[in-house]
């Protein structure tokens, strides 16, 4: 495989050298001269001095062969313009970007990007991970803009305990996709039964996570 990634941030040089660990062919587009230098010498020739967003840039770099294009700048207009090129000009059958805001997902999920990842929520789900419990965690954001899938730990105390899925009212546009249980992961139904630390994993429009959470942990 052919991966061009643009931007050598901290997660761009380690998804570098984790790419070329596997085998695959690996060009990094970084236009900060020492940030450039620096990539040189950790990674040799995998390195391309010049701007992303520039075609004559990414002609040198063979996108139009590129299985793959990752766009991490940092700059999330940035990352837009080079998912564009190189999705529309140049024809890369699949295209990454990285992004800070949320409220600009839903606009790279409309010219086409195939994965958007979203470094806020990357960062919150570290954090939840890290909590006792975790109450309510982050998993991904969906190809579909605007829905999420969360993942929410049933406590002790709650008023779904014991109750079937189909006797919980749920925010609209959300549903169970999966009930974690201590004898392992299965398939919800409506007749499925909620039991005390199990953990449901829910797919829920972005915005009302709180209240989802809220009715899965309610007292």
């Amino acid at each position: 495989m052919y991966v061009v990634i643009v931007g050598c941030s901290e997660s761009g040089y380690h998804l570098s050298k984790a790419l070329i660990a596997g085998g695959h062919e690996v060009v990094v587009i970084e236009k900060d001269t020492k940030r450039f230098q620096l990539l040189t010498e950790e990674l040799g020739s995998v390195a391309l001095l010049g701007d992303g967003t520039d075609e004559v840039t990414l002609k040198r770099a063979g996108v139009s062969r590129a299985d793959v294009v990752v766009s991490l700048t940092g700059i999330d207009a940035t990352n837009l313009v080079i998912s564009q090129m190189t999705k529309h000009i140049f024809k890369v059958p699949r295209t990454m970007a990285l992004i800070k805001d949320p409220k600009n997902e839903p606009i790279f999920h409309e010219v086409g990007v195939d994965l958007v990842v979203n470094s806020t929520h990357l960062a919150l789900a570290s954090l939840e991970e890290g909590v006792p419990g975790r109450p309510l965690v982050h998993l991904m954001n969906l190809r579909v803009p605007g829905m999420e899938l969360v993942s929410v730990s049933i406590p002790a105390d709650s008023n779904i305990v014991g109750k079937r899925l189909s006797e919980i009212e749920l925010p609209p546009n959300s549903f169970i996709s999966l009930m974690i249980k201590k004898s392992g992961a299965t398939l919800p139904t409506g007749r499925s039964v909620v039991e005390a630390e199990d953990e449901l994993v829910a797919v829920t429009p972005a915005g009302d996570e709180q209240i989802l959470y809220d009715i899965l942990t309610g007292v």
